[in-house]
């Protein structure tokens, strides 16, 4: 997992060419003007735009991905942002991975990793790191995210 600010994303696209195409989109976009919803950029990364009011614990799952890893982007709000090594014994797998959707959840049974993501900064993941994202810190305050899949 990596936690930065957008303005730095640009150093990381030597980690998958992918990354690059989201830069581009980025210089070409403003994310909080893109309809809430799924956009596909192009055959390897595709935005997902989401409004929402993160939610409390006992309401969120921890999730990996396979095939396609995540840029997740705090246009607006706060959330703190959980995360569990992927083959942590404290993690139980509540739906085996789904290669249609791609994803497999759980829970953790015991202490995780939380970082808090504020307006501008982003979270990237990739294959079977276990995040959990859309966790309340608290306050019922509107966030509005961009998600971009990038296929790895």
């Amino acid at each position: 997992m990596i936690v930065d600010h957008i303005r730095n994303l640009k150093n990381y696209v030597t980690l998958n060419p992918n990354i690059q195409t989201v830069v581009d989109y980025i210089e070409k976009h403003t994310l909080l003007e893109v309809e809430p919803g799924q956009h596909v950029i192009d055959s390897a990364v595709k935005l997902i735009r989401e409004d929402y009011v993160p939610k409390p614990l006992m309401q969120c799952y921890f999730e990996a991905h396979q095939v396609y890893g995540d840029i997740q982007i705090v246009l607006e709000g706060t959330e703190i942002f959980g995360y569990l090594e992927s083959n942590d014994l404290k993690f139980l797998v509540t739906e085996p991975y789904n290669p249609e959707k791609d994803v497999k959840k759980g829970q953790s049974l015991g202490y995780f990793s939380t970082v808090l993501l504020t307006k501008g900064m982003f979270v990237m993941v990739f294959k079977d790191e276990l995040h959990m994202p859309k966790l309340s810190n608290g306050t019922q305050d509107l966030v509005k995210k961009a998600v971009f899949k990038v296929k790895l």
